[in-house]
């Protein structure tokens, strides 16, 4: 074959597999009065310089957004259940999911891992600007830092801002994945823990190729938290109000159209009861699930290891088994009754209550008391505490070990 010939038909090649029928973006949905991110533009898969191609996990540098009026690159782990077993790509296809690593973190290449060998083709960015050597990249966007994220905001643009380059970066990484060959575009879900927590409410609600997602830790009403309301307060009155106004998930979520897990503890550092139940109350009961685990770990390992988040995304995007749905509580004659549905049986629920309002939330004392199942009514009951509850919660396992639980319930003052 003649080498242009051959060449010619590379580039087709390369091409079709970037630029097959992917669906755009339906920005039309989002009813914000100014909708900051281009959801058009990235809805196209970016240009892709891979790293290395050997092995079970690939790495890449995708083309990024511009910052600070240059062009950018970010750097990704990527793998599937082909590679991540060493065999040669076959003719099945694959669901997809986008992973986003919070405060601190990187790439995760164990997490891409753990995503493949579970079956996905999965992907994750770094969203720091840096490499796999932990360096910074040639083309790199900004740090994670709090000035890049916070106080950065007195001078810079919107869009040099950390929040947009990372919803950018992660939503180039979705389409990056929809465009692969192996990846069922019409099965996709995003995940991402606390800070990514944060960035997966953002992305999915921009982002409704999505068919799900669940964000952990992380929520909207980041003026409410504990840790995050101390630079947010620090900026002027409108900074601080554009900061909310275009970063904050609480804009953009009461237009998520993916089905969402929300998982988080009872008792955590950044992300506490009251502004965490505002942000799932957001999104409508059918659409959400929750998975409140009680005196949940905060961190990377501990926010992946959760299987609940597996088992929500199996039945979502594989018609798999669902995790237990719940109604909301109701009380009759001093006592909390929750309906269920599931199709496994339950094998313990317990209902966590506080009434301390004086800590914060890291320190909130809580205590335990077992509640009872009737599987013939699918109906979970529990005495109301004698000493009564400001904050309180239904938790639920079935007999696969995996849990769901209750809306918190929050008593006014």
């Amino acid at each position: 074959m003649k080498p242009l010939l051959l060449l010619l038909l590379l580039g087709l090649t390369t091409g079709f597999a970037q630029k097959k029928n992917i669906p755009v973006i339906d920005a039309g949905v989002i009813q914000v009065d100014s909708l900051l991110w281009d959801l058009k533009a990235l809805s196209k898969a970016p240009r892709v310089e891979w790293i290395n191609q050997n092995g079970p996990v690939q790495s890449l540098l995708y083309q990024g957004t511009d910052y600070e009026g240059k062009p950018t690159q970010v750097f990704a782990y990527y793998s599937n259940p082909d590679l991540i077993r060493g065999k040669v790509s076959g003719k099945q296809r694959f669901p997809g999911v986008v992973l986003i690593h919070g405060g601190g973190g990187k790439a995760f290449k164990e997490w891409v891992e753990k995503w493949a060998a579970d079956g996905y083709a999965a992907i994750a960015m770094d969203l720091a600007g840096k490499g796999a050597d932990g360096q910074r990249l040639a083309q790199a966007g900004p740090d994670q830092g709090d000035v890049d994220k916070f106080s950065k905001l007195e001078k810079a643009a919107l869009k040099d801002m950390w929040t947009y380059q990372a919803v950018s970066s992660a939503i180039l990484a979705h389409s990056l994945l929809r465009s692969f060959p192996e990846v069922d575009a019409a099965r996709t879900a995003v995940t991402g823990i606390s800070w990514g927590g944060y960035l997966t409410c953002l992305v999915a609600s921009l982002d409704n190729r999505f068919k799900a997602a669940a964000p952990v830790y992380g929520c909207g009403y980041y003026d409410e938290s504990d840790i995050f309301k101390k630079p947010i307060s620090q900026l002027s009155a409108g900074s601080h109000r554009k900061w909310m106004k275009f970063f904050d998930p609480s804009s953009y979520l009461p237009f998520a159209k993916p089905r969402f897990l929300f998982v988080n503890g009872n008792t955590d550092r950044f992300y506490n009861v009251v502004p965490y139940h505002k942000t799932y109350d957001l999104v409508p009961e059918n659409q959400r699930t929750l998975c409140l685990i009680p005196n949940m770990a905060h961190g990377h390992e501990a926010g992946w290891i959760p299987h609940e988040i597996r088992y929500f995304f199996e039945s979502v995007l594989n018609d798999g088994v669902p995790l237990v749905q719940v109604a909301p509580v109701t009380v009759q004659d001093s006592t909390l009754h929750l309906s269920y549905q599931s199709p496994v049986s339950i094998l313990t629920a317990e209902f966590h209550y506080s009434n301390d309002t004086t800590s914060l939330n890291e320190h909130r004392v809580w205590s335990k008391q077992k509640a009872t199942v009737d599987p013939k009514t699918r109906t979970v009951t529990s005495p109301i505490p004698k000493e009564g509850f400001r904050y309180g919660f239904f938790y639920l396992k079935d007999h696969r070990d995996v849990s769901a639980s209750s809306s918190f319930i929050i008593k006014p003052n």
